[in-house]
């Protein structure tokens, strides 16, 4: 996925938003079309999506976005919270003068991305002409005191959690192995290991998010997740996994009904379908895109 000449033609871009702490991505925006910002969730970065998102490229612009810890981001001395990736985002969008009013302007997003997005449509009707958010994490309120006990076991599990292998096959057979990601295309197995991972001089590889930063993502909850939800004015598509023991699910079909703004549409596969499905995800993603843009 390296080796992708649209990729390769990305500029990248890097942005001071604190004084040990710049964020980086990437910029294929297009002056003749729609720019679609994507935001990645936990412990990935953007460019892990590339099976999905360089399909989307040839009809939008993009620009792609890695938080802090995550990808080519740097991890800084501390990461503070939900506020604060809001923060550094809004940041990012206004340094390179990203706003609906400037022009038709789409957020989309994957999971902790997803929500994020939600978060700051919901603080700024203005900011974007619309929404695709895949499997947001809108969890139900009664998850949220899971995730606040200092013995969260999602916590728990992640600082245990492998994070360096002997090669590139290693990494990968390890990948394989994993509930989370045995049923990924083998394009995004690839694009998870040239993007969110990092190859030393050694050959040995590791992930480029250290467990550190995603413990602490996890362990500091979007408690204002459901207020954003009841104050969103922004037209959305909600693209939710069907997995019967998702937690996310029931909260994405809730949201739709108390907000006419948001539609919910549920999709095959599991917390990851974009990863598992991205043609059938990129079908989906054209149809909500057309619609938001009609």
């Amino acid at each position: 996925m390296k080796d992708c000449s649209i990729l390769r033609k990305a500029t990248p871009w890097a942005h001071p938003v604190q004084e040990d702490l710049y964020l980086r991505g990437k910029d294929l925006r297009r002056a003749d079309t729609t720019t679609v910002q994507f935001m990645h969730g936990a412990a990935f970065c953007g460019s892990a999506y590339w099976p999905l998102l360089k399909e989307l490229s040839s009809d939008y612009g993009l620009f792609i976005q890695d938080m802090q810890g995550h990808g080519e981001s740097d991890p800084g001395s501390e990461f503070t919270g939900w506020q604060s990736a809001v923060e550094n985002a809004n940041s990012v969008m206004d340094a390179f003068d990203l706003h609906a009013e400037k022009g038709p302007f789409i957020g989309m997003g994957h999971s902790y991305g997803a929500s994020l997005s939600l978060i700051m449509a919901a603080a700024d009707p203005t900011r974007f002409s619309g929404l695709v958010l895949l499997d947001p994490m809108i969890f139900p309120l009664s998850l949220f005191e899971l995730f606040a006990n200092p013995e969260n076991p999602m916590v728990s599990r992640v600082l245990k959690k492998v994070t360096e292998w002997s090669s590139r096959d290693e990494a990968m057979a390890y990948l394989k192995s994993k509930q989370a990601f045995k049923t990924w295309r083998q394009d995004a197995l690839e694009s998870f290991i040239d993007h969110a991972m990092e190859t030393h001089e050694n050959g040995r590889v590791s992930l480029r998010c250290p467990v550190e930063v995603e413990a602490q993502l996890l362990s500091k909850p979007l408690l204002s997740i459901w207020d954003s939800v009841d104050q969103l004015k922004t037209p959305t598509v909600i693209l939710y996994s069907n997995e019967a023991a998702s937690p996310i699910g029931q909260s994405c079909v809730d949201a739709s009904e108390k907000n006419p703004y948001i539609q919910s549409i549920p999709v095959d596969g599991s917390h990851n379908f974009m990863q598992e499905f991205p043609d059938e995800t990129l079908v989906a993603t054209r149809e909500a895109l057309a619609q938001l843009l009609s």
